[in-house]
């Protein structure tokens, strides 16, 4: 009980060897899940947990916005560990692309083909299969949700996938980070909160101006990551722990119905993460895997096949039948394409230090008289 109640800085939780990020990703993934088993199935009898309880945001908001803090405190600090732009930029490929790019094959040529409608040659034929890969690969503003003939006659206008919308926001946070960290910017606490606090401003005077953030949908996402991000260059002063999480849990409570109520209940939501990451003292999970991403991936995709499989169920019913058709999928995922992948990470600092290697041996090498000189 006594690591329960324990208040210490961000830097000093950090530093201990453990922490349960993985754990908290995993569960807000499976949020995520519940909050879209009542849009999917249909059912609207049960109210949402957290809207019951009166905090003014759904589970899945509140879900992506955890994981959007959490990346913000995780990405600032990898550039600041690598202090290398093309590490950093193949590391946050390699996070992102792999299990993602898994998904989409599997959604467009192994589920489109077992729930479509169309004849199985009409739908392999239709340009949109390709279409609803490639147009994803981008990342782009507008992504592509509809498959011909998929999960047509369900609910959230057969939409496969909709929760990859959070994706090209992400991608843009690493953009930021890559941005500000190679100008010397996030190495510097005084400009870096400057910056922050600015874009943040930004933000809520004029949304849809802020470079690299072209959608509304994607500036609460942002915010939560810049504020994700100050929290780790800000780590030596910001404190966490479980009687944080409940204090500013009560002020968002009091400020509920106020202007001050978002910006509340962030802090609220960011001392959660924060007190769940380091003051859980339990560890078991973390010698299984990263599941959490696929598990987020392939969530939306499981609810639509439980839709199909059982109409009419209610929103739980939903929930619990994708979960772990989808956990049974990212569990995939990781052992066999994100984690062998990851491997890969260091490759550009070991290319650049053997490319560095051979320029100083070269550099080195004595050089050869002609028989001219000589003469």
């Amino acid at each position: 009980m006594k690591g329960f109640f324990r208040v210490r800085t961000l830097g000093e939780a950090s530093a201990q060897a453990q922490d349960n990020f993985l754990l908290l990703r995993l569960l807000a993934a499976s949020l995520v899940i519940y909050g879209h088993g009542a849009p999917i199935s249909g059912d609207s009898s049960k109210m949402d947990l957290f809207l019951w309880l009166g905090w003014g945001s759904y589970s899945g908001a509140l879900a992506v916005n955890a994981f959007f803090v959490i990346s913000g405190f995780m990405i600032a600090g990898s550039y600041l560990r690598r202090q290398h732009l093309p590490s950093f930029l193949w590391a946050r490929l390699l996070r992102i692309y792999p299990a993602y790019l898994f998904c989409l094959m599997g959604s467009a040529y192994v589920l489109g083909p077992l729930f479509t409608s169309l004849p199985l040659a009409d739908y392999l034929r239709d340009h949109k299969v390709l279409y609803y890969v490639t147009k994803n690969i981008e990342l782009g503003k507008y992504l592509a949700y509809y498959l011909p003939g998929v999960f047509t006659d369900q609910q959230v206008h057969g939409a496969v996938n909709g929760s990859i919308w959070t994706l090209p926001a992400e991608v843009r946070m690493y953009l930021w980070v890559g941005i500000v960290g190679v100008t010397g910017i996030l190495g510097r606490k005084y400009l870096a909160n400057v910056l922050i606090v600015a874009l943040v401003v930004w933000g809520i005077v004029r949304p849809g101006s802020i470079p690299l953030v072209p959608l509304a949908d994607f500036v609460q996402p942002a915010g939560y990551f810049a504020f994700g991000a100050f929290c780790f260059v800000n780590r030596s002063w910001v404190y966490v722990g479980w009687p944080v999480a409940a204090v500013t849990a009560l002020l968002a409570w009091l400020a509920h119905g106020s202007v001050l109520y978002p910006f509340a209940l962030a802090l609220a939501l960011m001392s959660f993460v924060f007190a769940f990451a380091y003051n859980t003292r339990w560890y078991g999970y973390n010698r299984f895997g990263d599941y959490s991403y696929g598990l987020y991936l392939w969530g939306f995709p499981m609810q639509q096949v439980a839709a199909h499989w059982v109409p009419g169920a209610s929103s739980l019913v939903n929930a619990f039948i994708a979960w772990p058709l989808a956990l049974t999928m990212s569990v995939f995922s990781w052992h066999v394409i994100e984690k062998p992948v990851l491997r890969l990470k260091s490759l550009p600092r070991k290319v650049y230090t053997w490319l560095t290697s051979m320029a100083g041996r070269h550099a080195r090498r004595p050089v050869q008289k002609t028989r001219e000189s000589k003469a």
